[in-house]
């Protein structure tokens, strides 16, 4: 089905402020890219977002293009949104992201006209709870976020939530084993040029190299001061930050094997699984190596890794980055 501007009416969702903080799991406003939602009648979730024209996170690129990823972070902070707004989930219940996808459907949509932040729709589908045993709970949302009233994304997302006391049991028994000295500066691996990633910040740049220059494992950097990935204290890595160590590691993979001519390309598809918690404590590091692609275009698998476990698996979609002057989308 088609998205067009009328499946908004009557919806009346606005951009004129961002919801609470704690409804999209974070700590400073200005990290904040959701700004209303609404639940209609047949059970769908709709929430309004809006990127910022100046982050120090997403708006470091070399390219005319918003950041699919920028607006996946938006339709994650919705997700949270949905659920505690909408959905009777409590604030503060101990969650896990088991499973998260999107697919970029129209790159054109996501041209940076210098102008005005990119604004859009997300409308959530909410699948029914399915209890695991002893507490457990699942719940999926299958998303469809709308630019310019015309279908721009698909963004799913599969969500465990635990008892508060059974939360606690399982991330000391992770923790169990690692060392106790948390990530520091001096400690951090030293961080890729980041003109190898496609952007100017090096602070945003979130892996190191491999030990070898053909190997396929890249060194996570861990900055627990970094504003964006770290806009909260957290007991174990954070999403976004996994997402963005796949996304430089595909990047550095694809340009090194010659499936992309240059960094500055863009993530059409992600869809990744978590089997395990990423723990801040010990060596975490993203694997990458390339299957397949064509016209430009590179798919890549991806992997994070700790003491000798695999924690997630998935795979990035990479593909170079449209002229907005030879009219991308129409």
């Amino acid at each position: 089905m088609n998205e067009t501007t009328s499946d908004h009416a009557g919806i009346g969702l606005t951009f004129d402020q961002t919801v609470p903080c704690r409804l999209a799991h974070r700590r400073a406003v200005g990290e904040v890219f959701v700004t209303d939602s609404s639940r209609l009648t047949n059970g769908d979730v709709w929430v309004a977002i809006q990127l910022p024209r100046a982050h120090s996170l997403w708006a470091d690129r070399s390219i005319a293009i918003h950041d699919p990823l920028s607006v996946a972070e938006a339709a994650r902070q919705g997700t949270f949104v949905a659920l505690h707004r909408h959905c009777g989930v409590p604030l503060g219940l101990p969650f896990s992201l088991k499973k998260w996808q999107f697919g970029v459907v129209d790159i054109g949509l996501f041209a940076d006209n210098e102008r005005t932040p990119i604004e859009g729709f997300v409308r959530y589908r909410v699948g029914k709870r399915v209890g695991l045993g002893s507490n457990f709970e699942q719940l999926g949302l299958e998303g469809r976020v709308t630019i310019g009233g015309e279908l721009a994304m698909t963004a799913n997302a599969e969500i465990v939530f635990f008892p508060p006391d059974d939360y606690a049991a399982i991330r000391n028994f992770h923790r169990s084993g690692m060392t106790s000295a948390g990530p520091d500066a001096a400690n951090l691996p030293k961080r890729l040029d980041p003109s190898v990633v496609g952007r100017s910040d090096p602070r945003n740049i979130v892996i190191g190299d491999c030990a070898e220059q053909l190997g396929s494992r890249f060194p996570l950097v861990v900055d627990l001061g970094h504003p964006s990935f770290f806009d909260h204290s957290y007991d174990h890595a954070p999403g976004p930050l996994l997402v963005e160590g796949f996304r430089q590691a595909s990047i550095v993979a694809a340009t090194r094997a010659g499936a992309l001519d240059t960094p500055a390309c863009v993530v059409t598809g992600c869809d990744v699984t978590f089997s395990h918690f990423g723990e801040l404590d010990a060596l975490l590091e993203c694997s990458a190596t390339v299957v397949g692609g064509d016209s430009g275009a590179a798919t890549v698998e991806v992997g994070l890794h700790q003491k000798g476990r695999e924690l997630a698996e998935g795979t990035m979609e990479l593909s170079p980055a449209p002229d907005p002057a030879a009219g991308m989308h129409r």
